[in-house]
């Protein structure tokens, strides 16, 4: 006996799809597995009114658990914000699912259906239609009612099809309309057989000889039957092209807390699909066997008069449509934005995993991306107490920390130093090759690739460890101990066993020292106790920081260094706990346009998500993160979230990446207005969102 499997079927957006190239393919890609289809099949969505009640518990919860009196502030403005929201607007669950006779790997078509259908599947058991008992009542109407205790249990009714005009559907048309009527209801679109090819053309043969008989003894025009005809001519042609024939009926459940608005709602669906299909409400034993359409039982078990109508693939693939009208879907986590045309919240929750979930932010300046992570980095820390460390290059870092009575560390050339020296990392091997890569930055060379650059190297090496032996324990090395890089200088220009190693010591520290010490350029950054307090200094749990570089604007090598020494403090904290936390890079080219940096923030991206804590890397352009190594951080970050790109499109063409964007997609993102972006979670799906936010952001942040 052939197995049955139930998959659950994310919705997508179809808005992302909107054109007709867009909806073209979609059909295309939508017939293309339907033509596959063997055994018998069924498309189920369930349509269910939602609200933000659990987000407004969960945030209760937060602020009475909290000690932190900003915190439970800001949970206050937010719980207050949805509040307004659930009051302002009525949204809607839905969810999708295909039953399959199939004695194939479930695996396997969860993946076939996932690559059909552009969007996560999983194998799964439905959801049931009602809850408790019910029977079946004739008056005022046929309907099924709770029995029992009612508790609040709606009515239902059960609409079938019983005649179609397909050729006339589109993916917007008749079924999205009865998604948008905002009350509870069912639809199962049922395919109890498939046609192998030499047997549609026969049965479509048939109906167009038993019409040409009926009109060859019709006295006058029969304009229906003459389109009937013309119907089944192209169907024959799209058969003849490769599409399947199939049998389909199509069943609506609809519910009501009373049966006056049941009637209201019964006459509402039937009208609504007047113009496409024809719908009977079920009445009797008939009713009570309608309901099983919502299950997983065969249509000969459910034993309905047969008013299947013959379709092709083409055609069906129409009738798919709920697929793409995502709607309000989860709670769960922090809002990112309000969907573009459903007006929908989005909530996503990065945190589920163990590990942390990186992300790559881009957008041309102007168009909401410091906006947005203020609001994004504000929420986290609300809702659910993970700090953060905000890196940026032009000083509106300066915003964010006076909203939150923050400790704003702006970093100069003048005012600041930070040592080269200074151990941010556990092992020795670790800290000499750090401190090595920044000493390559400020040579402006790497220190391998030749004979005597490696030499140059291994000499540096022995001076750093040298002077680290002296400690017995590497992490007791406080700033106020830590070699200055006047010493690093002293004791390498005195290594060599030989003349010649001598003198290739001495020119590195001479080379070095005409850099970073006396009156050399960055001998007042580089050469003396660090002034910054990056330390944990014993605290258990580290607030928010904000560092701004613009003060370091016309000195890249600076500027690269100071980047590269506060991220290092932070990954050698990440390393002590796992207590999550958000670390927001801006402008993150200016590292990874040194070689020497790169390298470190690609381990230091590798290491912070074991240790939860996520790298949110900005930039204005995506290819930025795309050539070279770079490429490495860029693959460590599942979430893309894109601003306007209208420069560099071309990498969202070619490449691979982004093979699953189509045209509508690009054309999106070239002409994003301000404060709209596409955010793309690898497996879970693609939003169009506008950035949303509650009058206490904007008051906040109304300058960014």
């Amino acid at each position: 006996m052939t197995s049955v499997r139930t998959f659950l079927i994310e919705p997508f957006d179809i808005m992302l799809h909107a054109t007709e190239e867009g909806v073209s393919a979609l059909q295309a890609r939508f017939s293309t597995w339907l033509r596959t289809l063997s055994g018998e099949a069924r498309f189920l969505c369930w349509q269910m009114p939602a609200t933000l009640d659990a987000k407004i518990a969960a945030l209760d919860q937060a602020e009475i658990q909290t000690d932190d009196e900003q915190r439970r502030d800001l949970l206050i403005e937010y719980r207050r914000e949805y509040e307004r929201m659930n009051a302002g607007a009525e949204y809607q669950r839905a969810l999708c699912g295909m039953v399959l006779w199939n004695d194939q790997n479930p695996r396997a078509i969860a993946g076939g259906l996932s690559s059909a259908f552009d969007t996560p599947v999983t194998e799964g058991a439905f959801p049931a239609l009602f809850e408790g008992q019910y029977e079946l009542r004739d008056r005022p109407f046929w309907h099924l009612a709770p029995s029992g205790r009612p508790g609040g249990r709606p009515y239902w009714a059960v609409l079938t099809s019983y005649e179609f005009a397909p050729a006339t559907w589109n993916f917007f048309r008749p079924l999205p309309p009865l998604l948008r009527l905002n009350f509870p209801l069912a639809l199962a679109v049922d395919i109890p057989k498939t046609y192998d090819r030499n047997a549609a053309i026969d049965a479509i043969e048939s109906i167009i000889q038993a019409y040409q008989v009926h009109l060859a003894g019709v006295r006058g025009e029969d304009s229906r039957s003459v389109q009937r005809v013309a119907d089944c001519r192209r169907a024959l042609q799209e058969i003849n092209n490769g599409d399947a024939l199939h049998l389909v009926q199509v069943a609506v459940a609809v519910a009501a807390d009373d049966l006056e608005t049941l009637k209201e709602r019964v006459a509402a669906v039937i009208n609504e699909t007047r113009a496409w299909f024809s719908l009977r409400q079920e009445v009797g034993e008939l009713l009570s066997r309608a309901v099983e359409f919502f299950t997983a039982h065969r249509t000969k078990d459910i034993n309905l008069p047969t008013t299947t109508w013959p379709v092709t693939s083409r055609e069906l693939a129409l009738m798919l449509a709920p697929l793409g009208y995502r709607k309000l879907s989860t709670t769960d986590g922090v809002l990112r934005g309000e969907a573009v045309g459903g007006a929908y919240p989005v909530f996503h929750n990065s945190w589920r995993d163990k590990r942390a979930t990186h992300e790559v932010w881009v957008g041309q300046s102007g168009y909401g991306k410091t906006f947005a992570l203020n609001c994004y980095l504000t929420r986290e820390y609300a809702e659910n107490g993970i700090s953060f460390d905000f890196l940026e290059p032009m000083g509106h870092g300066r915003h964010i920390a006076d909203a939150f009575g923050l400790p704003w560390y702006v970093l100069s050339a003048k005012a600041t130093k930070l040592n080269p020296q200074d151990v941010m990392f556990p092992t020795l091997l670790e800290q000499v090759s750090h401190t090595t890569r920044l000493y390559e930055t400020v040579l402006g060379r790497q220190l391998s690739g030749g004979q005597r650059e490696n030499l140059e190297r291994g000499l540096l090496g022995e001076a750093l460890e040298t002077l680290y032996r002296g400690f017995p324990d590497l992490s007791q090395v406080t700033p106020d101990l830590a070699p200055t890089c006047e010493t690093v200088c002293d004791v390498l220009s005195n290594l060599g066993a030989k003349p010649a190693m001598q003198g290739i010591a001495r020119d590195l520290a001479d080379e070095i020292a005409g850099l970073c010490t006396g009156s050399g350029p960055w001998s007042a950054f580089l050469n003396g106790t660090t002034n910054v307090d990056l330390t944990r200094g014993g605290r258990g749990w580290i607030s928010p920081r904000v560092f701004s570089f613009h003060e370091l604007e016309g000195d890249p090598i600076l500027q690269a260094l100071a980047y590269t020494q506060v991220l290092s403090a932070i990954r050698r904290d990440s390393l002590i706990d796992e207590q999550p936390r958000i670390i927001a890079v801006d402008e993150v080219y200016r590292l990874m346009r040194h070689p020497s940096l790169l390298d470190f923030l690609i381990e230091a991206a590798k290491t912070f998500r074991t240790r939860r804590s996520k790298l949110i890397s900005v930039d204005q352009q995506m290819s930025v993160f795309l050539e070279g190594k770079a490429r490495l951080i860029f693959e460590n970050c599942p979430i893309r979230v894109i601003f306007s790109q209208r420069q560099g499109m071309n990498v969202f063409r070619d490449d691979a990446a982004f093979a699953h964007f189509n045209q509508q997609h690009r054309d999106i993102i070239a002409q994003l207005p301000r404060f709209h972006f596409v955010l793309d979670i690898q497996e879970e799906g693609l939003f169009y969102l506008f950035g949303k936010s509650s009058p206490g952001e904007l008051a906040r942040f109304r300058t960014t």
